[in-house]
């Protein structure tokens, strides 16, 4: 086989496809268009109920993990500031300090 790219372009330009008509093609066509126009959001959650199903469990179960973490810093965070202010009060030193 010849691959100059003289032959090739020869190729291409004369190569032609001709795929066989299909009688039904525009009526299927049509038939589809209204079948997705005649939908409802109500008939588009029913016939995709288990993936919005999961991407609201999902959701929700992130949420619920994001809460629990940032509320247990902000536990970790007030018991920090607890300890140390009644560590500080029970310092001796301090207490003579505040002393009149």
């Amino acid at each position: 086989m010849n691959t100059t790219p003289d032959s090739l372009a020869e190729s291409l330009r004369s190569w032609r496809v001709t795929p066989p008509a299909d009688p039904g093609f525009r009526n299927r066509v049509w038939q589809r268009i209204e079948r997705q126009a005649g939908a409802t959001w109500p008939a588009y959650l029913r016939a995709h109920a288990a993936v919005w199903s999961l991407a609201a469990v999902l959701a929700l179960s992130a949420a619920g993990y994001t809460g629990s973490a940032m509320a247990r810093a902000r536990v970790q965070a007030d018991r920090e500031a607890i300890v140390a202010t009644y560590l500080v009060d029970l310092d001796p030193r301090v207490q003579a300090l505040l002393k009149p």
